[in-house]
């Protein structure tokens, strides 16, 4: 599909506008500028709040193409349409608008505002992959986000970090002999907090809405296998179709962007295959940490509790705790490094000024290049590996030792089946499928406009493509291959990323040395 310029402006403008971060911090630079009081920056708060709540859903609609034209939904088993209807009316809640999405990923979700106008969507993909039993067990989660109003909670409790914020950005000029000050630094921490908490909140209102699937169907079995066939990817249906990739609702985006794909006929190698993936979820503290940071629990917690079982999960060891604290060191130290160096020339808040500062100091003391170029070097090397073997995606998905940031050198080869957020136009990534799994491929360049126009003018054209593709196989919250190169019918599309950090890190070295011998 081609894309003219009117369509990507049209688009871009709208995206622009989910960008509510945006205006939420033009609305506070406007208050803190004209020194208006403390009630006017309260108030920016809640009608960026407002503003998302009732222009949202209309956004969600407008971007991600959601069919909810009646021959479309002859798609759905007329069983399922019925169980919603009979669970809405035993919640005396009203039945949702349908809707469908023309896309092989396995997924649901629903948005609006309040019971009454809410929207309950499902992909073609959920329709091919799960059974019947299953269908209904997602749905019902879905109903039970409308059953449990929270659309509206999740509004309410977003406004607390954007109040703290405010009360901050009010008092962060007072005097320390102030007590208004204190209340400020306060507020802030209170703000950083909060963050937390909404996620927390986020979180524990999935877990409701599984356990009113669970209630709905007298068995959490169903919600179960549906997990394990969304978030992991495994499933049995042989007979399934060609699946795109990226889930919204369900499961986590950033869990389920890499759905992937296997088929296994042997019910043993099938748990077995299980409880590898889902040891990782609790085994590994990377998989606590993204956790923390995210809107969804870790899909293990979910599928234990579920489960009528106590099945028994392994917790981090003295191994796996070392390794987490070797790759945090790799990981941090670059951004140590280059903190230590800036911190103590920033005098004030330009830009300019701190570089001018920054770099004067290096002239005299050439080891801070040196030592930065190395961490970065360390970081690169320590990562990136050269050593690509050609592997399968499901060879990959059962490697315990996954990390985020240690890769697994590897090449694949197969299809490009879609984008990474299916109905998104600008998205960048694509999803493969290699025959033994679907893995989504992370592309990435130094700058977003380049991955804007590689997703918007480079993906739709191949699709459906064979490709091979070399990187790194990584696992943060979900299993995923980071890209260097795509090689899609003799042409190339490189991932420039990784090389300028190499490059970078040389370039500060050699600066370094240069400089030294300068001032012999």
């Amino acid at each position: 599909m081609k894309l003219n310029y009117n369509y990507v402006m049209r688009k871009a403008l709208i995206a622009f506008v989910m960008m509510f971060g945006i205006l939420f911090a033009i609305a506070t630079a406007i208050v803190w500028y004209m020194g208006l009081p403390l009630k006017a920056g309260l108030m920016a708060a809640v009608i960026t709040v407002l503003f998302q709540y009732f222009i949202g859903p209309y956004l969600v609609t407008a971007i991600y193409k959601i069919d909810f034209d009646s021959y479309m939904l002859k798609a759905i088993n007329p069983e399922v349409i019925e169980f919603i209807s009979k669970v809405c009316s035993d919640n005396s809640m009203p039945v949702p608008k349908l809707g469908i999405i023309d896309d092989g990923n396995p997924n649901a979700f629903c948005y609006g505002h309040f019971k009454r106008d809410a929207n309950l969507v499902v992909t073609k993909g959920l329709l091919d992959v799960l059974d019947v039993e299953e269908q209904k067990a997602v749905v019902a989660h879905e109903l039970g986000h409308i059953k449990n109003n929270d659309f509206i909670l999740m509004a309410v409790v977003s406004l607390i970090p954007l109040i703290m914020y405010q009360i901050y950005a009010w008092t962060h000029n007072s005097s320390k002999q102030n007590l208004v000050y204190w209340i400020g630094l306060g507020a802030y921490g209170a703000y950083i907090v909060s963050q937390y908490v909404v996620l927390s909140f986020s979180r524990i209102r999935e877990f409701f809405a599984d356990n009113f699937s669970k209630n709905i169907l007298k068995t959490g079995e169903p919600l179960k296998s549906a997990l394990i066939k969304i978030a992991y990817g495994f499933t049995k249906n042989e007979k399934c179709k060609k699946l795109k990739a990226s889930a919204i609702g369900i499961a986590d985006a950033a869990q389920s962007e890499s759905y992937l794909l296997v088929n296994y006929n042997n019910k043993n190698e099938d748990d077995a295959s299980y409880k590898k993936l889902m040891s990782w979820d609790t085994k590994s503290l990377w998989g606590k940490w993204y956790e923390l940071n995210s809107a969804h629990p870790l899909t293990a917690k979910r599928i234990l509790a579920l489960s009528d079982d106590n099945a028994a999960i392994s917790k981090p060891g003295i191994k796996q705790f070392l390794n987490f604290l070797l790759e945090l060191f790799v990981k941090i130290l670059p951004w140590a490094m280059a903190a230590y160096i800036v911190i103590p020339h920033i005098t004030e808040f330009n830009l300019v000024t701190i570089l001018k500062l920054t770099w004067a100091a290096s002239k005299n003391q050439p080891a801070y290049l040196l030592t930065l170029g190395a961490a970065i070097l360390l970081y690169y090397y320590y990562s990136y590996s050269r050593s690509f073997e050609n592997k399968s995606i499901e060879e990959l998905l059962l490697r315990e030792d996954a990390s985020p940031i240690k890769g697994i050198p590897a090449v694949l080869e197969g299809r490009i089946i879609g984008k990474g957020i299916p109905g998104l136009f600008w998205s960048e990534d694509i999803v493969l499928n290699d025959g033994t799994g679907i893995i989504l491929v992370d592309y990435k360049q130094p700058f977003k406009f380049l991955e804007f126009i590689f997703g918007c003018l480079v993906v739709n054209n191949i699709t459906d493509m064979n490709a091979k593709v070399i990187g790194w196989y990584k696992r943060s919250s979900r299993p995923y291959f980071a890209c260097r190169k795509i090689i899609v019918d003799n042409k190339k599309y490189i991932s420039f990323n990784y090389i300028l950090t190499k490059l970078l890190g040389y370039g500060l070295i050699l600066t370094g040395l240069i400089l030294y011998a300068l001032m012999l």
